[in-house]
């Protein structure tokens, strides 16, 4: 029986386990931050690879840390916007996130996060001027399945959920449902937590329904 357990951002502690899918990817957490009246999106990723800090315009320190700025520029339509991404890098993972503010407006924003790490990966630990306003994610890309995304089972997410019985499998119910684009998914809603499944590419329907049907998820806050 594999098992894998973590920290979500939030410190939410997620335990998964399966009798033969891979469950040694690393994970990536995202929530919603509101601060100083507007929101932001922080992440944590296991695996530092996905950044490059060699255009790094400038450095800085939190919680013993080394923290990276990168400055790009965003164009929507005909409208570009600076973009400054801070990025904390830790023995155990790396913390994101990104304002269009201004630098010193960046680093007090991260400075209100507090990040700290464990073995369990990189968790927030705000002080007053930070708040969620949304639900902590967890999503990892599983060799021969594709996406796995955790969600715990708050208010907003229950409103969520199919209104009718899925079927009843070792987790929990699971159900079955299309995109506009015709494209599968899997829902399968255990005791806890949302757990959303997205099949990679080649990942065969009745296949993906047996793994999912073997999965158990629990969510603790």
């Amino acid at each position: 029986m594999a098992t894998k357990r973590g920290n979500a951002i939030n410190g939410d502690l997620f335990t998964m386990r399966h009798p033969s899918l891979d469950l040694d990817a690393p994970f990536t957490s995202f929530i919603d931050v509101a601060f100083r009246g507007t929101t932001h999106q922080a992440f944590v990723a296991r695996d530092r690879s996905a950044f490059n800090f060699a255009n790094a315009t400038g450095q800085f320190t939190v919680g013993g840390f080394a923290g990276h700025i990168l400055e790009m520029l965003d164009s929507v339509e005909t409208q570009v916007s600076h973009r400054y991404q801070a990025v904390v890098d830790t023995p155990h993972g790396v913390l994101s996130t990104h304002s269009y503010d201004s630098v010193p407006g960046l680093l007090a924003l991260v400075g209100s996060l507090r990040p700290v790490a464990s073995r369990l990966g990189v968790v927030l630990d705000p002080d007053d001027e930070s708040e969620y306003t949304s639900a902590p994610r967890v999503a990892l890309d599983s060799a021969g399945l594709g996406v796995l995304e955790l969600t715990p089972l708050t208010a907003e997410v229950i409103d969520q959920l199919p209104g009718w019985q899925g079927t009843r499998v070792a987790g929990g119910q699971l159900y079955g449902g299309r995109f506009t684009d015709d494209a599968p998914y899997l829902t399968l809603v255990t005791t806890t937590c949302r757990v959303l499944a997205l099949p990679g590419a080649g990942v065969d329907e009745d296949l993906l329904a047996e793994m999912m049907a073997s999965l158990e998820v629990d969510w603790q806050t």
